[in-house]
């Protein structure tokens, strides 16, 4: 529970799991005695949620119809029921975006084509994503 990281992964280093974490087993005991976030030698993650996002598909806007977006980071969120767009710089997350919030859907996976993000539900629904 809690704790969906997003990580830069690089050949040679450790991530942590199950050594440190931000999350907790889903009884809700810690994981880990004493439970650690972070430990000489581990990499800490980009980023985190807590509460979950639970991380599905994800996809990097390659486009310049909406400058703002690109090279942003879209993923879709199951138990979150929103898509999350992650602003990066620099390898560091500085801003995140809850898309599609009230629609109340498992976000299953979310791509890039066309010029155009794309995400589909557990529900079946397609969307076409696009800045207001």
């Amino acid at each position: 529970m809690g704790g969906d990281e997003l990580n830069l992964v690089k050949a040679g280093k450790d991530y942590g799991w199950p050594t440190i974490t931000y999350g907790l087993e889903y009884s809700g005991e810690a994981i880990g005695s004493p439970p650690l976030q972070q430990k000489e030698g581990m990499e800490q993650p980009v980023y985190y949620w807590d509460p979950v996002l639970s991380p599905s598909g994800m996809s990097f806007y390659k486009e310049n119809a909406i400058p703002e977006w690109e090279n942003n980071l879209f993923i879709g969120g199951l138990s979150s029921q929103h898509i999350a767009r992650l602003v990066i710089e620099n390898n560091k997350v500085v801003g995140e975006e809850r898309l599609l919030a009230g629609e109340n859907q498992r976000f299953r996976d979310i791509a890039y084509h066309d010029g155009m993000l794309y995400a589909v539900t557990d529900q079946g629904n397609l969307y076409r994503i696009k800045k207001k």
